[in-house]
């Protein structure tokens, strides 16, 4: 018979108290701590890998005022976060054994474009090719050229300054 490996018992304490009190308060973003969703998240385009303890998506900024609220405690201090995007890193920046906080899956809107001024307002998770094909109708892009711009995320190409 093989063993039942319960991954859970991998978190830290801190971690696991960290996402207990986040789940009761005003956070409505989806928290993964399964093996499965960690692992999913411990490569990027690097070789490297390294297993997160857990995976954040925030649904709005209320969500991340919340979860940066419960992480400015004091019994919390020894807590990493690790903001990602798309994961397209070459270098394995989008990598920590902490905490990852996720924008891609919901905070993912382009809301708002200025033609007069030239600028557009997007959240964090917007894909660059996303954005581009937006654009495109009205003359602009977003650059630079990326080869991974079908998923590089706005708020991980500024994390990593790769734009």
């Amino acid at each position: 018979m093989i063993p039942r490996l319960d991954y859970q018992d991998s978190l830290s304490p801190a971690t696991l108290q960290f996402l207990e009190l986040l789940e009761r308060s005003a956070f409505r973003g989806d928290i993964e701590k399964s093996y499965a969703s960690r692992l999913a998240m411990a490569t990027d385009n690097s070789v490297y890998q390294v297993v997160p303890q857990a995976v954040l998506y925030p649904r709005s900024a209320d969500d991340i005022a919340a979860m940066l609220k419960l992480a400015a405690e004091p019994v919390f201090a020894s807590l990493s976060f690790f903001p990602r995007g798309g994961g397209t890193g070459t270098n394995g920046q989008s990598l920590g054994g902490g905490i990852i906080v996720d924008l891609s899956r919901y905070m993912n809107q382009i809301m708002e474009i200025n033609l007069e001024e030239g600028w557009v307002r997007a959240q964090a998770g917007v894909v660059k090719d996303q954005l581009n094909a937006y654009l495109k109708p009205h003359g602009y892009f977003f650059s630079p050229d990326l080869p991974t711009s079908n998923r590089a995320t706005l708020g991980g190409m500024i994390n990593t300054d790769a734009s």
